[in-house]
């Protein structure tokens, strides 16, 4: 029952804040069995690649920092990634809702996304079938979604959601 219920606390909040785009579903898939940390740190790889990329004086301040008003001013106009991460046979990956600045277009954001998520992909094999890559489409039911997006949510495991 209290996983249940942290579980719809967690669905409410999230497509209550208006600030994140909950119309949209978006899932970095790594076809590879590779472990949650791994998939983190390419995660939040990813989101300083986009950050730097659309904001040229976004820095990173050490964790020790976060009272300076600078790291504050920076965390503003950032984006910011909800990750739900999931583990299937031979993928390893993550459904990801987004916060955008209200200055940036969704959409290439996500254009640039999947540009950067390919280029993370370090495996040797140039002919191998399936790549990173970034999946992006528009959600009818958020609710419905949301749920699906959980199914593996698990509160005692911190490494199954993440926000970066």
């Amino acid at each position: 029952m209290n996983k249940h219920k942290n579980k719809l606390q967690i669905m409410t909040q999230m497509i209550t804040d208006r600030s994140i785009n909950t119309d949209e579903c978006i899932v970095a898939s790594t076809y590879t069995n590779i472990e949650f940390p791994y998939l983190i740190k390419k995660l939040r790889l990813l989101n300083a690649m986009l950050n730097s990329h659309f904001n040229p004086k976004f820095q990173r301040y050490k964790s020790d920092q976060k009272n300076n008003p600078k790291y504050l001013e920076r965390l503003k106009d950032r984006i910011v990634f909800y990750c739900f991460n999931e583990q299937e046979f031979n993928n390893t990956h993550s459904h990801i809702y987004l916060k955008v600045p209200s200055n940036l277009c969704f959409q290439s954001v996500v254009d640039k996304m999947q540009e950067l998520f390919l280029k993370l992909d370090d495996r040797t094999n140039p002919k191998r079938k399936f790549r990173y890559k970034i999946y992006h489409e528009t959600i009818d039911d958020q609710f419905a979604y949301c749920d699906y997006v959980l199914k593996r949510y698990d509160i005692e495991n911190d490494l199954s959601h993440i926000v970066i």
